[in-house]
């Protein structure tokens, strides 16, 4: 025999389960709409902080001037330089490499730090290894003309060309690494 009372329990236990099952589900659909709506706004702060990292045409003096002075034009090239000083004619073959490379590496390292400009220096444009070749390389014979009649009189001047040629390619290189890196230091 059951009691009057039994069956009235187990109905108002049933109900009674069945709302705290509707409120942990209301709560769980509330904390998933809260997160998600985080996640949203999370991404969207985030992408516009990606979108305020500057790009190399939107840099100024101040990069520029950073960007250079974090590239060592001299130990580069002495690096690049140092078959030459075991040379034969040591001395005149070595100063011929440094002085083209260093006259190159200076210049190419401006052209990957700054990009170039338009003539009145507005529109600055990223620029390419094969520009600062035409930019700088087709300087090389100005460059080394003093050693054009350097005993020996083909190699000394060579030696210096050829150099100069190296120098463009790591002067330009290091400036565009060195930009990054202001960028991405200035970014964090």
């Amino acid at each position: 025999m059951s009691s009057i009372y039994a069956d009235s329990s187990s109905v108002y236990w049933k109900n009674r389960q069945k709302r705290h099952n509707r409120l942990i589900t209301c709560i769980a659909i509330v904390v998933l709409a809260l997160v998600a709506s985080f996640g949203v706004v999370h991404t969207t702060n985030k992408n516009k902080i990606l979108s305020q990292r500057r790009s190399l045409e939107q840099t100024n003096e101040m990069h520029w001037i950073e960007c250079e002075a974090r590239v060592d034009s001299r130990k580069e090239c002495t690096d690049i330089c140092q078959s030459e000083r075991n040379s034969i004619q040591r001395k005149t073959m070595h100063q011929s490499c440094i002085h083209g490379c260093q006259q190159a590496h200076v210049a190419s390292t401006a052209l990957g730090c700054r990009g170039k400009t338009d003539g009145k220096g507005r529109h600055r444009k990223h620029v390419t290894e094969e520009d600062v070749f035409q930019d700088v390389g087709v300087l090389a014979h100005e460059h080394c003309s003093k050693f054009q009649s350097v005993d020996p009189k083909p190699d000394v001047f060579a030696t210096c060309r050829k150099y100069h040629r190296a120098g463009t390619k790591q002067g330009y290189r290091s400036g565009m690494a060195a930009m990054a890196t202001v960028l991405e230091e200035e970014w964090e």
